[in-house]
């Protein structure tokens, strides 16, 4: 039975394997598992007669032995594309037992020539690597490898000089810009003593062989090149630590070779990080406000200042030392040294800009503009007609837009020019700039809210096809479709709600998910946010009617009442003398009156008293309102029917 088993075994691990050759087992053959090549990270190379002895090294993985007998490995190389046999091989270094292969490049080029490849002719092959333990024999699959033959002029091997391995360079971006770092090396020569040869400057990442180099920068002449710590500092203030190498390269030629590498660290002097300090906090360094990096020693910050503020700039929070300001003698300039405060004459907002690899400073005084428009594809671009934004007085704009798709905008400040426009940063999405900036992009068809915020001087583009309510009254189940609002299609969404006291309920653009949920704007009150939004609370229990408006970004929470009674010029504005309506169910009321072609009415929740009044819509026909209402206008002399109903906060005459 053991015997069985073993040849059974055999017999598996022979199928296993990627390819083998038929052998006939039996108790005594031994198994030898299957394997493979190591992913190479170089499979081209430029054989360089200048460097005859220069190897290549080929890995594969080991092949296992099934007991005792351990395999011998042997490399075919082959014309790719061809079913010919390989027309050289070669046994693995220490005859045949490493699985590895280092061979030199005459070696290789003497094969080349003998498979019939002409001097500087690029040779597209396949290697293939055979382990054998004397009973079986396996293979793996084939690789592609490319060499260029031995051109009859290569590059004899030369040296890098300066700066010297491992040596620290320093770069001071700020003080020194101009301060200059020069690299040099011998000078290459050619096997024929003849030859133009150009030179690249590479560095690489540690651990990196310079096929894919981090950077690379073309010599134009001699054997240096001078870089300054300005340009260090621009190309290398994320890459402390390098690599480099010297790559020369015979003009018209195929010959190239690359200077042994060495190790490079650079201490770059970079200011990550920017603080603003000054009478607008005490003077308190630990409450210093922080600017936003936009790269590069660049910084910037918006801020509220009071009339005959000063600061200066910090760049550790909670200290002094290192700080900057303006040059006493050259102003716009910062400098360390012997500087003084910067002020502001008049209160206001402003946004001051910090760019250190100029070492200047910019204050400038922000407004939001007073009114702003939006044109594009949606008027065709027609600046005369743009549509109105909605300005709620505080920097932030609002408009509600059906869009199709593929629709582009931007934003004007002045009806009828295109003088001082907005739109996208084309660096930042979402970003609002007036300089170099992008239209903005539609994908999807839709309904959707358009708010420009021009204190965080941001473009949202938010979709508001339905609206759902989520909260403590439906166990904040964001899939609940039965929450979704009413909405007659312009922005606004209305909604009946019970609510127990102390519930929270906050907005949901789509079932299912939190995603793009709108809130209370926490630093004003009846005002929508989606971005660091709060729940909105119910105080009291009770039935209420939930109006969300996206025109003017602002929602009302107001309980409706049990009863309804209708008071104007039919009962001479008597509020003892209002008619009452029927209720025909929760928020629905109705009532059938006789009216003339001038009367007018609103209506009462309570018999006798204007507290709580509701009317009309100033802004949208049709819809129920209890603050700032109109009175509703009879639609000629005769009897109508007036339905109210605030599940869906119309009122309807007919």
């Amino acid at each position: 039975m053991k015997n069985i088993l073993y040849k059974i075994s055999i017999i598996l691990l022979a199928l296993f394997v990627s390819c083998t050759e038929d052998v006939e087992f039996s108790s005594d053959t031994e198994a030898l598992n299957g394997f493979s090549i190591l992913e190479s990270t170089v499979s081209s190379y430029v054989l360089n007669s200048g460097t005859p002895e220069k190897t290549i090294e080929l890995t594969w993985k080991t092949a296992i032995p099934g007991v005792s007998k351990m395999p011998t490995y042997k490399v075919l190389f082959f014309k790719a594309g061809s079913d010919t046999p390989e027309f050289v091989s070669f046994p693995s270094n220490n005859d045949g037992k490493d699985n590895k292969l280092t061979v030199s490049f005459a070696t290789i080029d003497e094969a080349l020539k003998a498979a019939g490849y002409a001097v500087g002719e690029t040779a597209e092959l396949q290697w293939q690597v055979i382990a054998t333990n004397g009973d079986v024999e396996v293979m793996t699959s084939k690789n592609n490898i490319e060499f260029v033959r031995f051109s009859n002029n290569g590059i004899k091997n030369f040296n890098l000089l300066l700066p010297s391995n491992n040596n620290i360079i320093k770069a001071d971006i700020y003080a020194d810009p101009n301060g200059e770092v020069a690299f040099s090396w011998e000078p290459a020569t050619t096997t024929s003593g003849s030859g133009t040869i150009e030179y690249t400057l590479l560095f690489d990442e540690l651990g990196g062989d310079f096929s894919d180099p981090l950077k690379s920068f073309p010599v134009p002449s001699g054997t240096s090149f001078t870089m300054t710590n300005a340009q260090i500092g621009q190309e290398f203030a994320n890459n402390k630590n390098v690599i480099w190498t010297v790559k020369a390269k015979i003009s018209n030629g195929v010959s190239e070779l690359k200077a042994e590498k060495k190790y490079l660290n650079w201490d770059i002097f970079v200011i990550n990080k920017l603080y603003l300090v000054g009478s607008h906090v005490g003077w308190n360094s630990s409450n210093a406000n922080a600017f936003k990096s936009n790269g590069n020693g660049g910084f910037e910050i918006r801020i509220d200042l009071s009339a005959n503020d000063e600061f200066k700039f910090l760049p550790t929070l909670g200290t002094f030392d290192g700080d900057w300001g303006e040059d006493p003698s050259n102003p716009g300039k910062i400098v360390q040294n012997g500087e003084q405060n910067m002020k502001v004459t008049s209160a206001g907002t402003y946004v001051i800009t910090v760019d250190f690899p100029t070492l200047s400073v910019t204050v400038k005084e922000f407004k939001a503009p007073d009114n702003l428009y939006m044109v594009g594809s949606i008027n065709g671009w027609n600046n005369g007609t743009a549509k109105p934004f909605y300005n709620d007085g505080d920097g932030v704009f609002s408009l509600t837009y059906d869009f199709n798709a593929n629709d582009e905008f931007k934003f004007l400040q002045t009806l009828g020019t295109y003088d001082g426009d907005w739109g996208e940063n084309p660096t930042k999405a979402g970003g609002l700039v007036q300089d170099g900036e992008n239209n903005v992009k539609i994908t999807t068809t839709g309904k959707y809210v358009v708010v420009v915020n021009f204190n965080t001087m941001s473009i949202k583009v938010a979709p508001i096809n339905n609206l759902y309510s989520v909260g403590a009254h439906n166990g904040w189940n964001s899939g609940d479709a039965s929450q979704k609002f009413n909405t007659t299609g312009n922005g606004v969404f209305v909604r009946v709600q019970t609510f127990e006291a102390g519930a929270e309920f906050k907005f949901l653009p789509t079932t299912g998910t939190f995603d793009g949920d709108w809130g209370k704007n926490p630093d004003k009150a009846g005002k929508l946010v989606q971005d660091g939004e709060s729940n909105i609370p119910v105080a009291t229990a009770g039935t209420y009617m939930i109006n969300v408006d996206f025109n003017t970004l602002s929602y009302t929470v107001t309980q409706i009442p049990d009863n309804l009674f209708l008071v104007g010029s039919p009962v001479g504005w008597n509020p003892g003398n209002a008619i009452p309506f029927t209720k025909l169910s929760q928020g629905v009321f109705e009532l059938s009156t006789a009216l003339t072609a001038s009367d007018e009415f609103k209506f009462l929740p309570t018999l006798g008293t204007f507290d709580n009044d509701w009317g009309e819509s100033s802004k949208y026909p049709g819809i129920l309102v209890r603050d700032g209402e109109n009175n509703l206008k009879s639609p000629g002399s005769g009897t109508y029917k007036i339905t109210v109903d605030f599940n869906k906060g119309t009122v309807v005459v007919q």
